[in-house]
């Protein structure tokens, strides 16, 4: 059976990146990172919340579409516990669900995309094993 260990990340979309990083920052998050734009006018910045991740997109025309979750949320990421990836897509194959991406490659293990019942994406994620002496603060 399928086992979830932990909720990795949430992912947002919005329309004003610094609004909305002055806004967590407010909070008491940290900004651990940003990117962008990418080739599709994409920025990202990831925020630390405890052990856990808020990822943050921006495109100024994030707007919620029919076929979209209107609540602004991209998707969650659980970290799921399996000894491989291959593991994981036998789990969901005997669970009858459908995977909607992947498995991409990360940079600290391999992720596989689902859509649940209300357009929600969730994203697993299977992280790669610590090797001793690794620094396991870094995302």
């Amino acid at each position: 059976m399928l086992q979830l260990k932990a909720l990795d990340h949430v992912g947002l979309k919005v329309r004003d990146l610094e609004k909305t990083l002055r806004f967590y920052q407010q909070l008491g998050l940290k900004v651990l990172r940003t990117k962008g734009p990418d080739a599709a006018g994409v920025r990202m910045a990831v925020l630390q919340v405890g052990n856990q991740e808020l990822n943050v997109a921006c495109h100024p025309d994030f707007m919620p579409q029919a076929n979209d979750n209107a609540a602004g949320v991209d998707h969650f990421c659980f970290e799921v516990e399996a000894a491989s990836m291959k593991e994981v897509l036998a789990g969901l194959k005997r669970a009858g669900i459908e995977i909607a991406g992947g498995p991409t490659a990360r940079r600290d293990g391999a992720a596989v995309f689902l859509v649940d019942p209300d357009g929600v994406r969730v994203e697993l994620q299977l992280k790669k094993p610590a090797t001793p002496g690794s620094s396991t603060g870094e995302r």
